[in-house]
């Protein structure tokens, strides 16, 4: 796998992004088959042509099963969208002088309308990579945060994070560097900084002692849920709580889905706080964003529409903790309410959310992280867990929970940032979300610059 970088941003003109992976699995699949097309042919050559044709039909049913078994109840499910999948369908290319969708996106970007944003980093664990992504003695860079990070495994599967760049001559030891025990060395010149602490420990090639004090940062991090984070705080606190485990052992992990949006990170966690935009952006019963035609949302909706109830607090026993409660049903064709669900999401820290959804079948959780890619640029990554006997219905789960998700990020990629905004009684709980959220900000977090032209930070 090459090295992952938060802030990749490359646009493909595909809607879905495929991702070719050969597993275990997959191979036991495709020896299963070809041993069987074998014996079918070595049998047919001996029988008439009827039986030949039962044969091979037979066969062939069976590799199909087979095939079918693995993707729908084996491999787990991969949604990807890039910044460039939602909420710009509705630019023309006639308004830019430029015809590439990525210059078009980044002009929308520019003239987007910024609003006074609260600081752009908030303090808590921030989720950076997802936990298989990193190998043993594999070492990924990640740029968040306005930081560039060096993630790097162990042999005994023990994760830390450096500062990427190396003091000495500035390398980028996460490119090409090595794992070797707890350290990582430097790909340049061999320097090699230990993990415990980010202390210079050996020069390779070198008959001089180790520089004292030559040292990179050495950041707090934990493992847990399937995702790696690390401690991020504006005046260098220590942690003042840790992620809790989530997820029972005895669940199933059915996939994942990863989204961008061009957004400050809080106005995507105060979505949930904002209780009345469900019964109107989450109403309609169409599959797509709001460019759907007329016609297509007519039909949706003649099929259905969505209903909800909500209610949102903050946890009494722990401070850095909100509690969500969701009721929904679909109305089909406005006479029979059925796929009644009842979802609760508890957010812990600025960047975890933990959403259980329980049907009459059974409870599917879904864990969200949120990454600070950039001061506007917010990466959303998503995995599903379920009971074995929901491991059908899961992924599907998955799925029209990111329909939902994308219908907020078309609205998230355009909005601006409205410091004081005019509620509604039934809205007071989003002012209550903010003045909850200040505590994720201190005194040095840093401020969106307003000064530079271009997207950059």
């Amino acid at each position: 796998m090459p090295p992952t970088t938060c802030g990749d941003l490359g646009v493909r003109v595909t809607r879905f992004q495929v991702v070719i992976m050969i597993s275990p699995t997959q191979i036991l699949i495709i020896c299963l088959s070809l041993k069987l097309a074998l014996d079918v042919y070595e049998y047919s050559k001996y029988q008439n042509g009827y039986t030949n044709i039962k044969t091979t039909v037979a066969a062939m049913s069976v590799a199909f099963t087979l095939y079918c078994g693995y993707y729908l109840l084996i491999r787990p499910v991969n949604i990807r969208r890039t910044l460039a999948h939602l909420g710009y369908d509705g630019l023309s290319q006639n308004q830019w002088a430029s015809n590439e969708r990525m210059n078009m996106i980044k002009q929308a970007m520019k003239l987007k309308k910024k609003g006074q944003m609260p600081p752009v980093f908030p303090n808590g664990w921030i989720s950076l990579i997802e936990s298989d992504q990193v190998k043993l003695e594999q070492v990924q860079y990640v740029s968040a945060l306005g930081e560039h990070f060096a993630v790097f495994r162990s042999k005994n599967g023990i994760i830390n994070i450096l500062d990427a760049y190396c003091p000495h001559l500035g390398s980028n030891m996460a490119f090409g560097g090595s794992v070797i025990g707890n350290s990582l060395q430097c790909p340049f010149h061999g320097w090699t900084f230990s993990g415990n602490n980010g202390k210079c420990v050996k020069i390779a090639n070198s008959c001089s002692s180790v520089i004292p004090r030559v040292s990179v940062k050495k950041w707090i991090s934990c493992e847990e849920n399937g995702f790696i984070f690390v401690w991020y705080h504006a005046e260098k606190e220590p942690p003042h709580w840790y992620p809790p485990k989530l997820i029972n052992k005895n669940l199933l992990y059915r996939g994942r889905s990863e989204h961008y949006t061009n957004s400050h990170v809080q106005e995507i966690e105060e979505n949930g706080a904002d209780l009345s935009h469900f019964s109107l952006l989450h109403k309609d019963a169409g599959v797509g964003g709001l460019y759907m035609s007329q016609v297509l949302k007519s039909i949706w909706n003649y099929v259905g529409h969505h209903e909800w109830k909500s209610s949102w607090k903050v946890s009494q026993n722990e401070i850095h903790k909100t509690e969500l409660e969701i009721e929904h049903t679909f109305e089909l064709f406005n006479r029979f309410r059925v796929g009644e669900i009842i979802a609760k999401a508890n957010q812990i820290g600025p960047g975890l959310v933990i959403l259980n959804m329980k049907f009459s079948i059974g409870t599917i959780s879904i864990i969200q992280v949120i990454t600070p890619v950039e001061p506007l640029i917010q990466k959303i990554v998503q995995h599903v867990y379920c009971p074995w006997q929901l491991s059908l219905f899961a992924p599907l789960v998955l799925k029209m929970e990111t329909i939902m998700l994308e219908r907020d990020i078309v609205i998230w990629n355009h909005k601006t940032y409205v410091e004081k905004p005019l509620c509604t009684k039934e809205e007071l709980t989003l002012l209550s979300y903010r003045q909850w959220f200040k505590q994720f900000y201190s005194e040095n977090s840093p401020k969106f610059s307003f000064k530079k032209e271009t997207m950059e930070w």
